[in-house]
């Protein structure tokens, strides 16, 4: 169920997505046979992230969708990590399916970087949330998102914090 529906939430980004950086490989023959496999790759998922905050959506790109496939593969499974959707902020990504690769990145980024055995889901949120906005501020698309803009409104008034622990 999981699997379902982080797959649902992802699937429609990949084909959204493009990519200028260099600087990330997925690597090779990568496994999640076992819970202690996912360990091995928490720095690639937190490079994965960087990347990803630096290459805005643009063209279909083969790159994006391996690390999104890596992402979202790491991210269904990881015992450590829960990543949990949420209808109330979600919504605010259906009408631009290519950030929300970007969400669970920030997410994933956060939890792993903040060395927290159980990271709150909330901060985790926040965290890919944060990460949209930045990536949506540095693609200066023509086509403006009115949610997104709304996300960008109250973070420039500090209020986007405060605004996800009123939805979870």
């Amino acid at each position: 169920m999981r699997k379902t529906i982080l797959l649902s939430f992802v699937l429609a980004a990949f084909s959204f997505c493009g990519a200028y950086a260099q600087g990330f490989r997925v690597p090779e023959k990568y496994s999640f046979d076992n819970p202690d496999a996912y360990h091995k790759y928490d720095k690639d998922i937190v490079k994965c992230a960087n990347w990803l905050e630096h290459t805005p959506p643009g063209d279909d790109d083969e790159k994006v969708k391996r690390a999104g496939r890596f992402m979202l593969e790491w991210m269904s499974g990881a015992p450590y990590i829960r990543f949990a959707t949420n209808s109330r902020v979600d919504v605010y990504l259906d009408d631009a399916p290519q950030y929300k690769i970007y969400y669970m990145a920030g997410w994933a980024r956060y939890a792993l970087e903040s060395n927290l055995p159980k990271p709150d889901k909330r901060l985790c949120m926040y965290a890919g949330l944060k990460m949209v906005i930045k990536v949506y501020k540095a693609a200066n698309s023509e086509k403006k998102n009115e949610n997104i803009e709304e996300l960008i409104k109250l973070d420039n008034q500090s209020k986007l914090k405060a605004w996800v622990d009123d939805r979870v």
